[in-house]
Parts: C-alpha cells; sequence; structure tokens
C-alpha cells in the first residue's frame, strides 16, 4: 500500500502525530509503555527530510529515534493549550455533575435508573454548570473544607 502526501500534508500528518503523541503522554503509566505509538510516530517523523520539513524533527543517534523539535514543539503550542482549557473545563463541569448525582441519588439509586432519565439528569446538571462558569468563571467555585 502506498499514501501519497504533499509536503503541506506530510506536515500536517506530523503535526497530528504530534498530538497523538502528546496525547498518548498524559496515558503513559511506566517507561517504556505504549512504545509501538513512538515507534510509529519516529517512523512518520522520519520522512521529514523527504517532504521539507527537516526544521520540525530532530534525531537523537544514540537512540535512533526521531522525535518533534522545538520549533514544532512551538508550532504546536496554542493548539495544546486550547484543548487542555476546553477539557478542563468539560472534565471539571461533568465531575461536578456526576458528584452530585451521587449526592442526591446515592450510588445505588443511579445503578436503578434508565440509561435515559441518567442522561437527562447529567445532562441538566452540567448545563447549569457550563452556564454559571460561562458567567462567571471559577469566582463562586468555593471548597468548604480541606481535609
Amino acid at each position: 500500500m502506498e499514501i501519497r502526501l504533499s509536503p503541506a500534508q506530510y506536515q500536517l500528518l506530523i503535526k497530528l502525530v504530534y498530538l497523538g503523541q502528546w496525547m498518548i503522554e498524559g496515558a503513559r503509566e511506566e517507561e517504556g509503555d505504549l512504545e509501538e505509538y513512538d515507534s510509529l510516530a519516529s517512523y512518520i517523523y522520519s520522512y521529514a527530510p523527504l517532504f521539507g520539513a527537516k526544521n520540525l524533527v530532530d534525531f537523537d543517534e544514540a537512540e535512533g529515534e526521531y522525535y518533534p523539535s522545538s520549533e514544532l514543539d512551538e508550532l504546536m503550542e496554542e493548539i495544546v493549550a486550547r484543548y487542555e482549557e476546553s477539557s478542563f473545563w468539560d472534565q471539571l463541569v461533568i465531575r461536578l455533575a456526576e458528584r452530585d448525582l451521587v449526592r442526591e441519588y446515592g450510588e445505588e439509586g443511579i445503578k436503578r435508573m434508565d440509561w435515559k432519565e441518567l442522561e437527562d439528569k447529567r445532562g441538566a446538571l452540567i448545563k447549569k454548570y457550563l452556564r454559571e462558569i460561562e458567567e462567571h468563571g471559577l469566582d463562586n467555585l468555593v471548597i468548604e473544607r480541606i481535609s
């Protein structure tokens, strides 16, 4: 099988690979874990000189691996920051909604709910928290006790 890419498409591909690796780093539990992703990324990065993108990739001679250059890191910084910002707020409202569901109905009560009822209740809480955060940010978020 052969995949033909223009230089612009290749540069977009290595940006996608970069983002995939960035996500894998967050899921890595120990050194060497998920290594197959690193190997494939290095392989894709190895073609950078052929596509006029050598500036986006560096080579570690000792490891025999290709990896993103600091220039690629800088190019991707804004996208990563936007993702982290969005992910933070999404996770915050989901976790607050799930906490409130457990407080109100208990674990057993939630298990007895059918999917639609649970999703309706969760969705209403998520909307409530999203609206609050859009209007006030973290101003009204308070931790009552620190143990």
